[in-house]
């Protein structure tokens, strides 16, 4: 007996490879599936936003800087490149076929944004159907930037444009709530070459809204970028945003750092308007009267600090409102027309629902003697 059990010890002892090539490959097995879930989870999941954000760095300009789209300038060709895009569409993750490149300046009024949208086919790979400001988004291709300068990482102004030139300006509350009749004053200029389309973005401080820093040194604002390109609807973004959400979800912005911001002046816009009318009447008796007025009015928008905005108007000239699209109702409901007068689409997107045809506040009843218009709002 002893023999037996001395001889099992001893054969067990003489031979450990077993356990320890199976331990080897469970180690093996383990990393892998780890492995495989963490790609998995960038490749078709959400995934959380980083702990330590991205940071990107704007160079102050040493020269004047001509926005005709071209990026000629010394400053532009010393700026740090943003090229680590994020595929989105038409599957998340995994390489991409159109390459992006982003450059930042500054200097003392705007801040710049230098871009380069690489396309192998040149002119012939643009997609562009809407030529209007304000176009539609997902008809044409576009880089567009978000900024949240007071990172709020619930708010952004989104500046876009397409190869052609075409603005297309928005505000968007919380990824979701989105007041595209916003308009800020911002300039973009593009060129179309054989290998892409280069495009240059001027967008004045005052234009923004931000907190004023305690230390010249620690600005830093959220900020993202993305392109479209509309011919294999290819979307990319800067940082890496989960397919759920949008380029205008700020929590996963990365952080501009290396601005230096003017010192606060006054933002004041005034924006007087005239009115002239001419009547000229002539009777059965070939008598003819005629009659003029004339009518001035303004608006006043004066950004008192970030937080808050005073709009003054005078003598309002609601006839300035864009025309609202001729619709033929045939419905017993009331067809509803959004907000047109700038002097009304101040941040109007604070005052919106995520019910669908809910306004809890609609400026359009504001100057209007219809009394049915007061019910537009629950359409």
């Amino acid at each position: 007996m002893n023999s037996l059990v001395s001889s099992k010890q001893t054969n067990c002892a003489s031979h450990p490879w077993p356990v320890g090539k199976s331990f080897l490959w469970l180690c093996m097995i383990l990393l892998g599936t780890l492995s495989a879930k963490a790609q998995d989870t960038l490749t078709n999941g959400n995934f959380p936003p980083p702990a330590i954000p991205v940071s990107v760095y704007a160079t102050a300009a040493t020269e004047p800087v001509t926005v005709d789209g071209k990026l000629n300038e010394t400053d532009w060709q010393k700026a740090p490149i943003v090229s680590q895009f994020f595929r989105t569409e038409p599957r998340q993750g995994g390489s991409y076929k159109f390459a992006t490149q982003v450059r930042i300046l500054f200097d003392k009024k705007n801040i710049y944004f230098g871009v380069f949208c690489k396309d192998s086919t040149g002119r012939k790979g643009i997609r562009v159907q809407d030529l209007r400001r304000d176009f539609l988004f997902g008809q044409n291709d576009i880089f567009f930037v978000q900024l949240d300068p007071q990172n709020l990482q619930r708010f952004c102004v989104s500046f876009q444009t397409t190869p052609y030139g075409n603005q297309r300006d928005l505000q968007v509350f919380d990824d979701d709530i989105r007041d595209n009749d916003w308009d800020a004053l911002w300039k973009v200029r593009t060129q179309i070459t054989d290998s892409g389309y280069y495009a240059e973005f001027a967008i004045p401080f005052v234009s923004l809204r931000y907190n004023k820093p305690k230390e010249t040194d620690s600005v830093s604002w959220g900020i993202t970028f993305s392109r479209l390109a509309r011919r294999s609807y290819e979307q990319t973004v800067f940082p890496a945003i989960p397919q759920a959400f949008s380029p205008y979800r700020m929590a996963y912005a990365a952080q501009l750092k290396g601005l230096k911001l003017p010192p606060p002046s006054i933002n004041l816009r005034v924006q007087p308007y005239s009115l002239f009318q001419y009547d000229k009447t002539t009777n059965a008796a070939n008598e003819t009267s005629a009659k003029s007025n004339i009518k001035f009015g303004g608006e006043l928008k004066w950004a008192i600090n970030p937080h808050s905005v005073l709009d003054a108007t005078f003598n309002t000239d609601f006839a300035q409102a864009d025309v609202d699209r001729a619709v033929n109702n045939l419905t017993r409901f009331n067809v509803f027309f959004p907000e047109r007068r700038q002097f009304f689409l101040e941040n109007s997107g604070v005052y919106a629902g995520n019910v669908d045809g809910i306004r809890p506040f609609f400026s359009r009843t504001i100057g209007l003697a219809c009394y049915s218009c007061k019910y537009r709002r629950w359409i």
